[in-house]
């Protein structure tokens, strides 16, 4: 079961890594944009459509950043899609900041650094996960 999910092959370098702390950076970006549009959902008809296509380039982003770290399979959609997750519920933390996109920025690149510092466990963890929620 754990091969089919995927892993992480081993693959790094600095480049590789420089690529996918921008595409965090990116994201964090995104998830801003996307609360800011929950504010519009009342006055027009296309920002909870917006929000969803936003997410979707989130996921999209951090899924590419994670694959460009050596991660394969659907492994990268349910860790890429956890993050994301996780950082859009931080973003009612940040409402109120006052540098509310660097807020997000910084959080999303927190919430990626094990994907980057220990991507074997990552990749591990989730298989483990995994296979335990799906026999």
């Amino acid at each position: 079961m754990t091969q089919a999910l995927g892993g992480w092959t081993g693959d790094w370098s600095a480049l590789r890594a420089l690529g996918y702390l921008a595409l965090l950076a990116l994201v964090g970006l995104l998830e801003r944009v996307q609360f800011r549009l929950k504010a519009d959902e009342g006055r027009t008809w296309w920002a909870s459509n917006g929000r969803d296509v936003l997410n979707a380039v989130a996921l999209a982003a951090v899924s590419a950043g994670l694959w460009l770290q050596g991660f394969r399979g659907p492994l990268v959609v349910c860790v890429g899609g956890t993050l994301v997750l996780f950082l859009s519920l931080f973003q009612m933390w940040f409402e109120t900041s006052p540098r509310s996109t660097l807020w997000s920025v910084l959080c999303a690149l927190v919430l990626g650094l094990p994907a980057l510092l220990r991507p074997g466990l990552v990749a591990r963890i989730f298989q483990e996960a995994l296979a335990t929620l799906i026999p």
